[in-house]
């Protein structure tokens, strides 16, 4: 099991060497751009540049490869929620409607419903690996630093970075009581079906 998930990973990077102000700034200008920008070559640009920084950062993907599947599974989530709560979306951003075919009731599958939430996508895609990026590469001492900086007050700032240093602790914890719980006989490894964990 992967006891590093959210926590600083201490490697040598051109992004980890990067003071931790310039690492939150960049990325809230980072996920500002990507939010307001309705453009999908700028996005898909973007999400090339994150990829490369990712890449860039020297993480390793398995180290922080459950996070990225919980928020993909979120992703479909809001994708499923965004198309039964509001289906023509895209038909009222866009100005036109191009129907596909009707699904059900007032659920019609439109060209411009699926441009909108491919772009809304995009936008996830484009600011996930650098969020992953900037939680691996961070120092929380570092973090609260920088938040200290852009004029956050020091309470609010510590505060984060003492909730940061208990993410490994939290993890760490997990898997002791997972190991004693096996050493008791009692399966909770990722092999045991949910029902003989309960």
């Amino acid at each position: 099991m992967n006891t590093k998930m959210l926590a600083y990973i201490d490697v040598d990077s051109p992004i980890h060497r990067l003071t931790g102000s310039t690492k939150l700034i960049c990325f809230l200008l980072w996920s500002i751009t990507a939010m307001l920008s309705y453009d999908t070559r700028v996005l898909g640009m973007m999400f090339i540049i994150s990829l490369i920084l990712f890449k860039l950062s020297k993480v390793e993907f398995k180290q922080v490869a459950l996070v990225f599947y919980f928020i993909l599974i979120f992703l479909v989530i809001n994708n499923i929620a965004v198309f039964i709560f509001s289906p023509v979306e895209g038909v009222h951003i866009y100005g036109t409607q191009h129907d596909l075919f009707k699904l059900f009731g007032p659920y019609v599958l439109t060209q411009e419903q699926l441009f909108y939430q491919f772009n809304m996508t995009l936008k996830y895609l484009t600011i996930i690996p650098l969020g992953l990026v900037f939680l691996s590469a961070t120092d929380p001492s570092e973090f609260a630093a920088s938040l200290s900086k852009i004029g956050i007050s020091y309470r609010l700032a510590y505060s984060v970075a003492i909730a940061m240093r208990y993410i490994p602790d939290i993890q760490r914890d997990f898997v002791e009581i997972s190991q004693a719980q096996q050493a008791r006989g009692i399966d909770m490894s990722s092999k045991a079906t949910l029902w003989v964990r309960l």
